[in-house]
């Protein structure tokens, strides 16, 4: 039987022979990828820059800067609101009961023969209001729930800096109300009980000290850049702002 009876002969190109390979599909082909090149090119495909996102009290980036922090105008506001808390029912509570106990007493040598007030009961009574009930006071605020009365009117909060966001520890939250209100008076009351023999120098030893103490809690304008007072510099700790939306701030 001849090729004919068995349909068309197949032709081959030219230049090939009669059972040479079918000339190849010219149209789109799929190229595969490289294993190697797929496995770098992923990641890059499926980072994204860390958010300032807030999540249960902590923030994903670990940043401090990224916090919202407290305006200082609201924190000296806030300082300021809870010292005149302290000092009303502290020298409401604690003078009587000093003069109760103690009496009236009586100026030191000098400081009785130059008219000066200062004696014992004095003195006593100041340290407490002064140094002991706003110790207690803050340091059970800030451990419980993270910021005082003062704060808490004015929408601000004390958190860690490293991690940064979280909430105060208990040891945190003595340590920074210790340092605010029994370092810083240490020298206060060293001048005061000196005030009942010298009453003269311990006036100027008294200027310098609050002077200093002042000058720690001025810190924070221009520390950078996460205005730190001292006391927040040795405790970890920051003041933010719980008033700025976290989304808003992270914009």
């Amino acid at each position: 039987m001849s090729d004919s009876h068995r349909g068309r002969p197949y032709q081959p190109s030219q230049g090939q022979g009669s059972y040479g390979p079918p000339p190849p599909y010219q149209g789109p082909q799929w190229q595969p990828q490289p294993q190697a090149d797929r496995w770098q090119q992923a990641p890059q495909q499926q980072w994204q820059e860390p958010s300032h996102e807030h999540h249960g009290g902590h923030y994903d980036d670990g940043d401090a800067a990224g916090l919202p922090l407290a305006p200082i105008l609201r924190r000296a506001g806030a300082r300021l609101i809870d010292n005149i808390l302290v000092a009303v029912f502290g020298f409401a509570l604690i003078l009587p009961v000093t003069i109760g106990v103690m009496g009236l007493g009586k100026p030191g040598t000098k400081t009785e023969d130059e008219g000066g007030i200062w004696n014992w009961p004095i003195i006593f009574t100041l340290f407490c209001v002064l140094s002991v009930l706003p110790f207690i006071y803050e340091a059970v605020q800030l451990s419980m729930w993270g910021r005082t009365l003062g704060k808490r009117l004015l929408g601000l909060g004390v958190v860690q800096a490293r991690p940064a966001g979280e909430a105060l520890t208990t040891t945190q939250g003595v340590w920074r109300a210790g340092i605010t209100h029994v370092g810083y008076q240490l020298g206060v009351f060293f001048f005061l009980v000196l005030a009942v023999m010298v009453w003269d120098y311990a006036a100027y030893g008294m200027l310098l000290v609050w002077a200093g103490a002042l000058m720690a809690y001025l810190w924070a304008i221009w520390d950078q850049p996460l205005h730190q007072a001292l006391h927040d510099r040795f405790a970890g700790t920051l003041v933010i702002d719980e008033r700025v939306p976290h989304d808003e701030y992270a914009e």
